[in-house]
């Protein structure tokens, strides 16, 4: 079985995030939030879903601290905020059509904070 909070173990301090540590200002959100994805537009890149964009999820843990994605592609790094690994259920994103759904199915992403919003 896929153990999420060993990768986020595992991944603490590796690549980017270890550039960016301590340059963020404080986190908003703590694990167990409910949040909400916001549905903004975009310009050129971001690495936030569609199909998670307007939906509602819980703030599993902090990930890091980095330049979001479509600042990045812009070489804007100077912007550093926090990332969120968030958990979404399966029926909360698509539709229940197949048979081997069940209530318990869900997706796990990690999203900057720019794309967040309390419910």
């Amino acid at each position: 079985m896929f153990n999420h909070l060993r990768v986020a173990e595992i991944a603490a301090g590796v690549g980017d995030p270890q550039c960016y540590r301590g340059k963020a200002d404080p986190p908003k959100f703590k694990a167990g939030d409910r949040l909400r994805v916001k549905d903004q537009p975009d310009l050129f890149y971001n690495q936030t879903p569609g199909y998670i964009r307007g939906a509602i999820g819980t703030v599993v843990e902090l990930a890091y601290e980095s330049p979001a994605p479509e600042d990045e592609a812009w070489g804007h790094i100077d912007e550093v905020e926090w990332f969120y690994f968030m958990c979404f259920r399966h029926e909360d994103l698509w539709d229940d059509d197949s048979p081997d759904t069940n209530s318990s199915d869900t997706i796990w992403t990690q999203i900057s904070e720019r794309w967040l919003e309390p419910v």
